[in-house]
């Protein structure tokens, strides 16, 4: 039961980095994790010499010391284990140095001798083993402590770089857009041009005129077509009609030439066969270009798919390796494993959804389908869910009670609710249990063209945390804006910008009221179909 009650405690703390953040950290990922290890091997280590001082200090209850530490013992094993499979082979020499140059090697080698022994000897006094294992717990720490300066310096790196990536491509692409827009306008602009001076021509010829001057700026089908009208010096109003509809591009206008040298009526009839060509081939130039958009589409959403599958397979390990657990240790696992066991199957499960939820979100602006009636106190009760371990920890009250029904997309209501709640309950105040009260006032808008009444609702969520500057309500939604010091709140500033982002796609609004050491109040406007 020891062993089994040590592996599953391992297994739920191995020291692994994000997979979202792998991809960047790349380079430095190895040494983060044997910075986490060391942190961890430090903490068992100063219990483990905290209890063999009192012993030495006390000399009573040896052995029942020796049996209550020993699992922490077997705990910084394995951590020590997990140091020396996961570290790069640089750190595992530094530190190999560091345990055979420093005081942590008699610190180290008593300790194992103890428990071999599982008795204790007059090798040390407690003041001499107090401060032989702070030197050698000094001297881990401090090689901790260089690694993550390391680390500090790798990181900064990594992000300028990203940072610098991000800019040119950003140029790169504001250049693209740029270029493609001014030859766009001037194509426009030349055949809206030429167009405007065919019209004026040919209502000139319809009001007698002759010898009206056209210039063929092209050899295409515009300029043939102002070759044709420049042939016209007759007042045949008629013809002159028929040209005009031709010229608006209706081509079942009936025309018939009044015979074989009727110049002016064969120009206009072979004026409209040319229009006709020229409006056909445009149609099946748009038609290729369409369908080239719609690959490109096709494209996109393939990138998301793939990305999907490749954020789904470190889950299905996940969801492989729990159920296998739970198959087959089912019966050696105590009551609490077998909850925290059906919570990691849970939180798997509603990880899968929430990527499946991302997935469908990527093709939304081509699918409504993706609309459903939510329930409000659903997605407030999943919320509660999610932050359980956050909503114990603080002590925090979430206060609701019926929510209204609307039309959205469940996952990213979900994922509104829980940034505001999430934030509610990091921004609290030190001693002070969070209150978080959750009310709605049903309102409505005149709608669009027809100003038919459209119903809405507003959602307030109040809390009695450390509240902000008004001044500061409308930058807080700004993708990477933050109010607070990183050192002192956890958080990436991009929360409340993804809120406004996903009220805006249900067409809905947001903001917040707040003040300083009282607290805030968040304000969501949603319609309620």
């Amino acid at each position: 039961m020891h062993f089994y009650s040590n592996t599953v405690f391992r297994l739920n703390t191995l020291n692994t980095i994000p997979p979202a953040n792998t991809a960047y950290l790349q380079p430095v990922y190895n040494d983060l994790v044997a910075q986490k290890i060391l942190s961890e091997m430090i903490t068992y280590l100063g219990i483990i010499r905290s209890n063999i001082y009192n012993v030495l200090h006390t000399r009573q209850y040896m052995i029942e010391t020796l049996i209550g530490t020993v699992g922490t013992y077997d705990v910084y094993k394995s951590y020590h284990s997990e140091l020396m499979a996961k570290a790069n082979p640089v750190i595992l020499e530094q530190y190999k140095a560091v345990r055979n140059a420093s005081a942590l090697k008699p610190t180290l080698e008593y300790i194992d001798t103890l428990f071999k022994r599982f008795s204790f000897d007059s090798s040390y006094t407690a003041a001499d083993w107090w401060k032989v294992s702070d030197e050698g717990v000094n001297a881990l720490r401090k090689f901790q402590s260089t690694i993550w300066s390391d680390l500090n310096e790798q990181l900064d790196k990594i992000y300028l770089k990203e940072e610098r990536s991000r800019t040119r491509t950003l140029v790169l692409l504001i250049l693209a857009l740029v270029s493609i827009i001014a030859v766009v306008t001037y194509i426009v602009f030349i055949i809206n041009r030429t167009l405007r001076e065919l019209k004026f021509a040919a209502e000139r010829i319809s009001n007698g005129e002759t010898g009206v001057d056209i210039k063929a700026e092209s050899n295409d089908v515009v300029g043939s077509l102002a070759k044709s009208i420049s042939k016209i010096d007759e007042n045949n109003q008629v013809l002159a009609n028929a040209a005009e509809a031709i010229g608006q591009g209706d081509f079942s206008t009936e025309l018939k030439p009044r015979g074989e040298k009727d110049v002016l009526g064969n120009a206009i009839s072979e004026m409209k066969n040319e229009l006709e060509a020229y409006t056909h081939k445009m149609e099946l130039l748009v038609e290729q270009r369409t369908q080239e958009l719609a690959r490109s589409n096709e494209d996109l959403q393939q990138f998301a798919h793939v990305a999907s599958h490749d954020l789904k397979e470190p889950l299905r390990k996940i969801t492989t390796f729990s159920s296998i657990l739970s198959n087959e240790q089912k019966e050696l696992l105590s009551e609490k494993g077998k909850l925290y066991l059906e919570k990691i199957e849970h939180s798997s499960q509603r990880m899968s959804s929430m990527i499946e939820g991302v997935l469908a979100y990527s093709t939304v602006s081509v699918s409504e389908q993706l609309f459903e009636i939510v329930d409000l106190n659903k997605i407030i009760s999943d919320v509660e869910n999610d932050l359980e371990l956050a909503i114990i920890q603080k002590e925090a009250t979430i206060v609701y009670e019926n929510l209204p029904r609307i039309k959205g997309i469940r996952l990213l209501l979900h994922q509104v609710f829980f940034n505001l709640i999430n934030n509610a309950l990091k921004f609290s105040k030190a001693n002070i249990a969070p209150i978080i009260k959750i009310t709605t006032i049903n309102t409505e808008k005149n709608g669009g063209g027809n100003g038919t009444p459209i119903e809405y609702v507003q959602i307030d969520i109040q809390d009695n945390g450390i509240g902000f500057n008004p001044a500061y309500a409308a930058r807080m939604f700004g993708v990477f804006s933050r109010l607070n010091a990183k050192d002192k709140y956890e958080g990436t500033g991009l929360g409340l910008a993804l809120c406004k982002k996903i009220v805006q796609r249900h067409g809905g609004e947001i903001w917040a009221d707040g003040e300083e050491g009282v607290g805030s109040v968040f304000h969501i406007v949603l319609p309620l179909k």
